[in-house]
């Protein structure tokens, strides 16, 4: 067992898997849109889902509600993994998608790609196919979501449209569910509501909220949206976080995927600061203020156990953005009955790095999503206590244990 000095982790306590009652049969089928969509009985057999995607996905708190309300509503034990990546197109989706998807056994996927691929629907058609094969291959359900319409059509990178009929053809071919964004959109402005931010990309509260709702509707729920973000499994919260460290990153950046060659502690030696000697003056990481005072679309990140160690402040114009010029480390101290392997889930803003007991043991240089459980490695705690030590100049996530 492992547990924070404070008492507030029990990191590997698993969580329990309920056995479900079977819903009453309906007439509710696979690729079925958004208009025929709501059978009692979607859910059977779901218990991990996965959405996936781009910046419209990553982090974003729409799929946390998603979860909360089926979790309040007859399906408690869910388990939920967001795998969007910030700026990914569907080749780097399909890229990274057996290593971030389909290697945690979902049984459902849910994906949003194409907003911007800026691709012809031919190559499309055969990205977002071979990933939709390779899903259904494995018996998960599938919603896809034709891409996000943006407010300036004339952008010459904008397929939406001419991408929206390639999802409809893969969702009927391999028995998929259909979510039909653009006419949800037009919906929301039908109705007066502002459905995406100041870039004329991304999405307002509102767009977050419809998203959350077609998506449930498509899995037969239809009961009011629970906006909430819980804490992520096992995350580590308590934290003792530095001074602000001058600091410029200098190692190079991998701005796609992860190449499968990718050493995270070679490519790491010699970015950071040297490690602290002493942790006098170091504070207590406040997280219901940061919380109370983040803005509302980075609020599900700190919900989640996230943790900017630099605060809110950073920036004045700009509060919550990362430091060009300073990071901070942060530490938490985890104590361990026996000495035992256990899985660390990482994941933040890059550029971060992890060393546990005074050795890095992860160093995330390169887009992997603003969410935790980004990526997963095996570490050996020792008996006793044991030092986490991170370095960041903006958000992480650190959880223990298996999901």
């Amino acid at each position: 067992m492992l547990n924070l000095k404070t008492g507030v982790l029990s990191a590997l306590c698993l969580l329990s898997v309920a056995v479900w009652a079977q819903a009453p049969a309906n007439d509710m089928e696979p690729g079925k849109d958004r208009v025929n969509a709501g059978g009692t009985n979607s859910m059977q057999g779901i218990h991990r889902i996965v959405f996936c995607g781009n910046s419209l996905t990553d982090g974003s708190a729409w799929c946390d509600w998603v979860i909360e309300t089926l979790q309040a509503n007859g399906y408690p034990n869910l388990i939920m993994y967001n795998a969007g990546v910030a700026g990914n197109n569907v080749i780097q989706l399909k890229a990274r998608y057996a290593k971030d998807v389909l290697a945690v056994k979902p049984d459902l996927v849910v994906v949003n790609i194409g907003t911007r691929d800026g691709k012809s629907p031919e190559d499309y058609h055969r990205d977002l196919g071979e990933i939709v094969a390779a899903t259904r291959k494995t018996g998960a359900k599938m919603i896809l979501m034709t891409p996000s319409p943006i407010r300036d059509k004339t952008v010459a990178r904008y397929r939406s449209p001419v991408y929206a009929p390639v999802v409809r053809e893969l969702a009927k071919e391999y028995d998929c569910w259909v979510l039909d964004s653009e006419a949800m959109f037009d919906e929301g402005l039908a109705a007066g509501k502002e459905m995406w931010g100041p870039d004329g990309v991304h999405h307002t509260i509102h767009t977050w909220r419809a998203m959350a709702k077609e998506v449930l509707a498509l899995l037969g729920c239809h009961a009011p949206l629970v906006e909430k973000t819980s804490l992520y499994y096992h995350a580590v919260t308590d934290w003792r976080i530095s001074p602000p460290v001058p600091w410029k990153s200098a190692a190079p950046v991998v701005l796609a995927n992860m190449p499968e060659d990718y050493d995270p502690v070679a490519a790491g030696k010699g970015a950071y600061p040297p490690l602290p000697t002493s942790f006098e003056g170091w504070q207590k990481y406040d997280r219901e203020a940061e919380i109370a005072k983040t803005s509302w679309w980075q609020k599900c990140w700190l919900e989640r156990g996230g943790v900017m160690p630099l605060g809110q402040e950073l920036s004045k114009d700009k509060p919550g953005t990362p430091s060009h010029g300073a990071g901070a480390f942060a530490l938490a101290i985890v104590n361990s009955d026996v000495e035992k392997q256990i899985t660390m889930h990482v994941g933040g803003s890059l550029p971060y790095a992890v060393w546990l007991n005074g050795q890095m043991v992860w160093n995330g240089n390169f887009l992997h999503g603003y969410h935790p459980s980004a990526d997963r490695i095996t570490v050996m705690f020792r008996k006793g206590e044991n030092q986490i030590l991170v370095f960041s100049n903006w958000l992480f996530y650190i959880s223990l244990g298996e999901i």
